[in-house]
């Protein structure tokens, strides 16, 4: 225990200070969290913990303190989350999860703030318990449009699903039995997966895991992937027929694309990240040994001339063209929590200034009679639906055949929003 603290704590401490600097809870934890097990467990523990209590264990240190949290250094803001954390919902000792924290606050370059720390952390153990709302641990300005949408209820029941853990969502290559059978024969429980009520084909949910997917049953032979049952059910809205080629603009880190090659199709996937682009050819070699026929190119949709985006996806149009496009992600913070509190109230209508764009060039690729889905992993509406009524009224010849809209999810889903148009022959 390297300066008297666990790796893990530290780890999870650096973490929340890269959430708060912008970057990616599960990307820093795969790059920072120790290689130990235990420890590796517990960072990943404390970072999702925080996370998704945040709102109400900032609450505490504002009431205990008698601080604004802007007043607050951010290794003693990190570590008042995480020692808080440990006292109110972990197993910790309260001694320790004391000690640790005020340990952690020198390890992340605070120490003129340990006895600070330390006083906030021993007092907050007298305070008198508050039971929290249900939408306490969401930005004030998102509750508030959500409550104008769905009612205080439905926008209470949102929130409260956003902070339970989403179980582990796999899919099937092309044998769902096949996959929960080994799952089931390596001793874990397995239930099919949803969305919108309706089941997902070859989706699969796995409760209370821990540890890396890949020491599942399947996942070196290539027998699954990781997906949410949303996504999958938003590539399924494509209605992919075997031998049809398939474009999907914005695809990494390859999932959709995976279930389109999967159903029988030619896909050309595209992303203007080639890093992202590699994680998706790497998961294609793992899933696609027997054939599927995914080709991976680097396009940004907003930037790249006709020429450009020719040369990369060829001059042929398309049966099927998916436009997953960048969004807020608003509709995952149950595996994503560290959104909510990054996204601002101007973010949604900011992001639509680039969705219309990708989404109108998108179009040129589709062949007459063809399909063209509009997708985003958010349920707010300038993202959704006024995006996609923005695009009939500025382009011909695309007609609106269907919209899924996942929100709030019924179940185990994230909160998605797909329309399918089809373009006139």
């Amino acid at each position: 225990m390297a300066g008297g603290v666990n790796p893990g704590r530290v780890a999870a401490g650096r973490v929340l200070m890269a959430c708060d600097a912008g970057r990616h809870a599960d990307l820093e934890l795969r790059r920072r969290a120790p290689e130990a097990p235990d420890d590796r467990a517990l960072a990943w523990h404390l970072v999702y913990g925080v996370l998704r209590h945040r709102g109400e264990l900032d609450a505490l240190i504002r009431s205990v303190s008698g601080r604004r949290l802007k007043k607050i250094d951010p290794p003693a803001l990190t570590a008042l989350r995480l020692g808080l954390y440990e006292l109110r919902y972990a197993r910790t000792r309260p001694h320790a999860a004391v000690d640790q924290a005020v340990r952690l606050t020198a390890r992340l370059g605070g120490a003129r703030a340990r006895n600070f720390v330390n006083a906030v952390l021993r007092r907050s153990q007298a305070a008198e318990a508050v039971a929290p709302t249900a939408t306490v641990n969401h930005p004030d300005w998102l509750v508030d449009r959500w409550t104008a949408r769905l009612g205080p209820e439905g926008a209470a029941t949102w929130c409260a699903a956003n902070d339970r853990e989403a179980p582990l969502s796999l899919v099937a290559r092309d044998d769902p039995e096949g996959v929960a059978a080994a799952l089931r024969a390596g001793g874990v429980s397995v239930r099919p997966g949803e969305a919108g009520g309706e089941p997902v084909p070859g989706c699969w949910l796995i409760d209370d895991h821990r540890g890396s997917p890949t020491s599942l049953p399947g996942f070196s032979e290539g027998a699954w992937w990781v997906m949410d049952p949303a996504a999958a059910a938003t590539a399924d809205w494509l209605q992919i027929q075997p031998g049809e080629r398939a474009l999907d603009v914005c695809a990494a880190p390859g999932g959709k694309s995976l279930r389109m090659a999967a159903a029988g199709a030619e896909v050309v996937a595209t992303d203007r990240s080639p890093e992202r682009l590699e994680r998706l050819s790497e998961n294609a070699a793992r899933v696609g040994r027997d054939g599927l026929s995914i080709r991976a190119a680097a396009v940004d949709w907003l930037e790249a001339d006709d020429d450009a985006i020719t040369s990369a996806v060829g001059a042929e149009p398309f049966d099927a063209v998916l436009v997953d496009a960048p969004c807020t992600g608003l509709g995952t913070l149950r595996r994503h929590p560290e959104i909510r509190w990054r996204r601002l109230p101007t973010d949604p209508a900011a992001m639509a200034l680039r969705q219309l764009p990708i989404l109108e060039r998108a179009a040129e690729r589709v062949k007459p009679g063809g399909r063209l889905v509009y997708a985003v992993c958010s349920a707010e509406p300038e993202e959704g639906a006024e995006v996609v009524q923005a695009f009939l009224e500025d382009t011909a010849g695309f007609t609106l055949e269907a919209a899924l809209e996942l929100a709030p999810p019924s179940g185990d889903e994230d909160a998605f929003y797909a329309a399918r148009l089809r373009r006139d022959p």
